[in-house]
C-alpha cells in the first residue's frame, strides 16, 4: 500500500470549516483498501461524500438558553402555546395539575417577554428556572 496520509480527515475538516459547521461527526467508510484511486482520487471521494452529507443534512443552530417551568391557568394554555409557536419557543413538556406547568426552552430575553404582558396576556402565575442548556433556535433544512 502507498502512503495516503492526509487524504481523508484534512479535506473533510476543510469542507466543514468552509461551511462554518462545528459539533459535527461525519463517518466515511472505505471498503476497498487498494491504491488504485491514488491520493487525488481519495481526496475527491472523501470530499464528495462530505459535501453530499452536508447538502442533505438539517442544520440546527443552538444558543445558550434556559429551561424554565412556568405555571399558568388552564384557560391560558392555548394562548401560551400560540405565543410560543409564533415566537419559535419550544415547549418541552406540559404537566396538568391544579394549574398547568409548561417547560419552556428560552433565551433570557424571551423569558422576560413571556413573563411580561407581551405574551398574549398568558398571565404566568409563577416561574422557576430549572437549568441552563443549549437550545435550538433555528433549523435550516437544505
Amino acid at each position: 500500500m502507498g502512503n495516503q496520509v492526509g487524504t481523508a480527515g484534512g479535506p473533510m475538516l476543510n469542507i466543514l470549516a468552509k461551511n462554518n459547521l462545528c459539533n459535527v461527526l461525519i463517518i466515511v467508510t472505505r471498503y476497498f483498501g487498494g491504491i488504485l484511486l491514488g491520493t487525488g482520487g481519495l481526496v475527491r471521494a472523501y470530499s464528495d461524500a462530505t459535501t453530499k452529507v452536508i447538502e442533505n443534512a438539517t442544520i440546527a443552530n443552538e444558543t445558550l438558553g434556559l429551561e424554565v417551568e412556568v405555571e399558568i391557568e388552564y384557560s391560558n394554555l392555548e394562548l401560551l402555546k400560540y405565543y410560543c409557536k409564533k415566537n419559535n419557543i419550544n415547549i418541552s413538556n406540559i404537566i396538568y395539575e391544579n394549574n398547568i406547568k409548561c417547560y419552556l426552552e428560552v433565551t433570557k430575553e424571551e423569558l422576560d417577554k413571556v413573563l411580561d404582558k407581551n405574551c398574549n396576556n398568558c398571565n404566568v402565575i409563577s416561574h422557576k428556572i430549572i437549568n441552563t442548556k443549549n437550545i435550538r433556535k433555528k433549523v435550516d433544512a437544505n
